[in-house]
C-alpha cells in the first residue's frame, strides 16, 4: 500500500503532530494497533476487549507488557522499566504536569529552532487551557491556581540553594491531557486513517520508506514517502538501531527517582482529583540539578502504593482515612545519573539493562535535606519513609538521538534522521532533559513544530 505521510504511534507526541498537520492537509495515515486480537488467551490471560481506536488511547496497565512483547524488546531484572510506556508512544497516563523550565534543555538546537519550540508550547497551553503560568520575554500565559495553605507556606519561603515553583498541570477542568481526551476533543472528526499494525522493520528504498508491519499472524507492507516516528523513545530507538545496524550499546537517558513519604502535622486539602503535585522544590544550580515534588495523599496514590508494596494492603483502610495527612514526593535527578542501556543481542533482539551503580546515596542525601527543611518549619512529624524503585522506574525515557553529526543515531535541526530526509523523529528520543524533569510539554511542542515544517 502506497502512502504519503505516515505517523507511527498514537501517543501525545503523535497526536500533537497530527493535529497541526491536518490544519493544511485533508488526511493522514497513522499506524498503531488496537489489539483486538488480544482477546485470545494464548497472548495474555488478563484480556480486555478494545474498540476501533488505538490501544494506547485507553489506559489499561497491561499495555506495558504489550509494548515490550510486540516490539520484541527484552528487559533484564536489574532494570525496572515501566511507567508511561505505551505501544504507540510516550503518553503520561497520569496526565498531570509539564515543566516550564525546558528552555535550558534545548541543547543542540539553534536559536530559530528554540523559538519555534517555544511558540508551539504557547499554542499547546492555550489549546488545552492548562493550569499554571509560563512566560518568555514579553509573552506570558496565565491560568493560575491556588495550592493548599500547607504548600503555600513553602512557596513563600526563601532558601539558599533551592527555589520553589508551582508546576504547570496538564490538567484543566478535571480533564487530563492524555491521548484519549486529546483525540476526543480535537481529532475525532478529522480524517485520520488508522492502520491496526505495529511496525517490525524499516527499510529504505528508492528514496522512500518500506514499513514491514504485523498484527498477530497478519503481515502488511506499507510504502511511505515520509515517516514520522512517534512511538516512544524505546520503540523508536529499537527500530532505528535495527535500521542503521547499530551493534554498540546505546544509552537511554532518564531521571532516577526516590519515592518519599512524609507525615504532616496538618490536614492538607486535595485540590485535584488526580495525583498531581502541588509544589516543586528545585536546586538552583543547573549542573546535577534535581527536583522534589510534593503530592497530597488521595485515592489514586493510595491505590498505587498498595499495588507497589503488597504488605501495605492490610493497612489500606487506615491509609485512606489519614490520606490528607500524608505527603508523597518524588525526587528526580539530572539525566547525568542515567543508568539504562539498550543493545542488540546475537539473536537480533534488543535488550534493556542497567549496570551496578549506587545512585541511592545521592537520592537519600536529598531526601534528608528536604526532611530537615520540613522539620525545621515544624510542618511534619519526625518520621518519614523512602523507597528507591529501581533504575528505569521513573517514567521518562529520552535522549538516545543527538545533534552530533559524527554519530549514527543523530538528527538535524528539523529532527530528520541523518542521511534520510524523509524520516523524522518527534518523541523524547531527540532531547536530553536535565533541568526539565517533566518533558511532556516540550515533546508535544516539538511535534507540532515538525508538523509545521512538513506543511511548508
Amino acid at each position: 500500500m502506497n502512502l504519503k505521510t505516515v505517523v507511527i504511534g498514537s501517543g501525545l507526541s503523535s497526536l500533537s503532530f497530527v493535529d497541526k498537520f491536518l490544519e493544511k492537509n485533508d488526511s493522514i495515515d497513522l499506524i498503531s494497533p488496537d489489539f483486538e486480537f488480544l482477546n485470545k488467551e494464548e497472548f495474555f490471560p488478563n484480556k480486555h476487549i478494545y474498540n476501533d481506536l488505538p490501544h494506547q488511547i485507553y489506559s489499561y496497565m497491561d499495555k506495558i507488557n504489550h509494548y515490550f512483547h510486540f516490539n520484541k524488546i527484552s528487559v533484564d531484572k536489574n532494570a525496572k522499566v515501566l511507567g508511561s510506556l505505551e505501544f504507540g508512544g510516550l503518553s503520561n497516563y497520569w496526565g498531570c504536569q509539564m515543566d516550564q523550565n525546558f528552555i535550558d534543555d534545548l541543547i543542540g538546537y539553534n536559536k530559530k529552532s528554540k523559538n519555534e519550540i517555544i511558540n508551539s508550547f504557547f499554542e499547546i497551553l492555550k489549546k488545552f487551557k492548562l493550569l499554571g503560568s509560563f512566560s518568555h520575554k514579553k509573552r506570558k500565559y496565565e491560568n493560575d491556581y491556588k495550592v493548599d495553605s500547607f504548600f503555600e507556606k513553602l512557596l513563600k519561603k526563601k532558601f539558599k540553594d533551592l527555589v520553589t515553583i508551582k508546576p504547570m498541570l496538564a490538567y484543566s477542568n478535571n480533564t487530563k491531557l492524555i491521548p484519549k481526551n486529546y483525540y476526543e476533543k480535537f481529532l475525532k472528526k478529522r480524517k485520520i486513517k488508522i492502520h491496526n499494525y505495529f511496525v517490525e522493520r524499516i527499510i529504505y528504498e528508492n528514496n522512500g520508506v518500506i514499513l514491514k508491519c504485523r498484527n498477530q499472524s497478519e503481515l502488511k507492507t506499507f510504502y511511505a514517502k515520509k515517516v514520522i516516528l512517534g512511538c516512544g523513545t524505546l520503540a523508536t530507538t529499537k527500530l532505528l538501531m535495527e535500521f542503521l545496524k547499530i551493534k554498540e550499546e546505546v544509552r537511554i537517558k532518564h531521571h532516577p527517582r526516590l519515592v518519599s513519604v512524609f507525615f504532616s502535622k496538618f490536614k492538607i486539602k486535595n485540590i485535584f482529583t488526580s495525583a498531581s503535585s502541588q509544589l516543586h522544590l528545585r536546586s538552583k544550580k543547573k549542573s546535577n540539578s534535581f527536583v522534589v515534588d510534593f503530592r497530597s495523599g488521595n485515592k489514586t496514590i493510595i491505590e498505587s502504593a498498595t499495588k507497589l508494596k503488597k504488605y501495605l494492603i492490610p493497612f489500606k483502610i487506615i491509609l485512606s482515612l489519614f490520606k490528607n495527612f500524608i505527603i508523597f514526593s518524588n525526587i528526580l535527578l539530572d539525566s547525568n545519573h542515567s543508568n539504562l542501556f539498550m543493545k542488540m543481542q546475537t539473536n537480533g533482539k534488543i535488550n534493556i539493562y542497567s549496570k551496578p551503580k549506587n545512585t541511592t546515596d545521592v537520592l537519600k542525601k536529598i531526601h534528608k535535606k528536604i526532611f530537615n527543611i520540613l522539620r525545621n518549619e515544624k510542618m511534619i512529624l519526625p518520621l518519614s519513609k523512602n523507597f528507591f524503585p529501581g533504575y528505569g522506574n521513573d517514567f521518562h525515557y529520552f535522549g538516545t538521538l543527538t545533534n552530533n553529526k559524527k554519530k549514527k543515531l543523530s538528527i538535524n535541526q528539523n529532527c530528520q534522521l541523518k542521511g534520510y530526509k524523509n524520516i523524522y523523529v518527534i518523541d523524547g528520543s531527540v532531547f536530553d532533559f536535565k533541568v526539565n524533569k517533566y518533558p511532556l510539554g516540550v515533546i508535544m511542542a516539538n511535534a507540532r513544530r515538525i508538523a509545521k515544517k512538513i506543511n511548508k
